[in-house]
């Protein structure tokens, strides 16, 4: 009988021992590429965000373009004007407000976003306020950019409803062209002459010049001598500036129109200092040796 060859045996240990070898080495491979990216991502943050390179913003307002530009290349920053806007209260081409504000933390190279004031104002249409309450008009005239100024009243069936609006003591009819921030006085209708008409005084402490002129306003009443405590040197001192008394005080009952007397302060402790509100009965006005007036501002 014819034998039959042996068939060849086929190590399959060995084979599945190389295959385990190829596929660890593979996914070595693989890991060893996976750090190397991370790592390289993390390089490239680093240099690109300039880790611990961060400065502080500083103080741009009511600086010079020429200041800022010598500040921002001191602490290496750069800036960009991204509006310009016209306000009464700063000196032309001077930064009023930024972006980030001061004393935020940044990388070097960051741009700071500046709003200067413009160098011509732009000008608003008046709008008509005959016949209008104080606060319809007040409403309109900041609508469009216009503030309320000095508040009298006449006598006139209609009361407390405006019947005439006038621009530097003359009567200013509605479409003239003016500049935006002009204040606009009203003469209100003082209503039937019984004498009996009084509004009460609102508390006007811890509010700047601005906010107290608009709910005086919104009381028909004025905002009249403003005192300044020896801390205001600047027009910036007198915007940043809070009232901590006031003449008559709060709560007091007066003539529609009467004037309040404000004095005013950089220094916020004297909010918290229990300065008392001054009162009619005590007939004392400011010195000029130790309080300043700041009409002029």
């Amino acid at each position: 009988m014819e034998e039959t060859p042996e068939k060849p045996t086929v190590d399959t240990q060995d084979d599945s021992r190389s295959q385990w070898l190829i596929l660890l080495r593979q996914l070595a491979i693989l890991a060893a590429v996976v750090v190397l990216v991370v790592v390289l991502i993390f390089v490239a943050l680093r240099v690109y965000t300039r880790h611990g390179q961060n400065v502080s913003v500083p103080e741009l307002r009511r600086l010079s373009l020429a200041e800022v530009q010598k500040i921002c290349d001191e602490r290496g920053l750069k800036y960009e004007i991204s509006d310009s806007v016209y306000s009464s209260n700063a000196a032309p081409g001077t930064v009023i407000d930024q972006t980030p504000p001061a004393t935020f933390k940044v990388k070097k190279e960051r741009t700071i976003f500046l709003t200067i004031k413009a160098y011509s104002a732009e000008q608003v249409s008046m709008p008509r306020l005959i016949d209008l309450s104080i606060k319809s008009a007040q409403a309109q005239l900041a609508t469009v950019g216009l503030g309320v100024g000095k508040i009298t009243y006449k006598p006139d069936i209609a009361r407390d409803a405006v019947i005439e609006q006038k621009f530097n003591g003359k009567d200013i009819p509605a479409g003239t062209r003016l500049a935006k921030g002009s204040l606009i006085d009203l003469v209100l209708g003082k209503g039937e002459e019984d004498g009996n008409t009084k509004t009460m005084v609102p508390d006007l402490k811890s509010y700047s010049l601005y906010t107290a002129g608009l709910v005086a306003a919104q009381n028909s009443l004025n905002i009249g001598a403003k005192i300044g405590d020896g801390t205001i040197k600047t027009q910036s001192d007198s915007l940043s500036a809070v009232i901590y008394k006031q003449s008559p005080a709060k709560g007091r009952m007066v003539q529609p129109g009467s004037e309040i007397d404000v004095w005013i302060t950089t220094d916020q402790s004297k909010l918290n200092g229990g300065e008392s509100d001054s009162d009619d009965s005590d007939n004392s006005s400011p010195s000029q040796s130790d309080e300043d007036s700041l009409d002029d501002f």
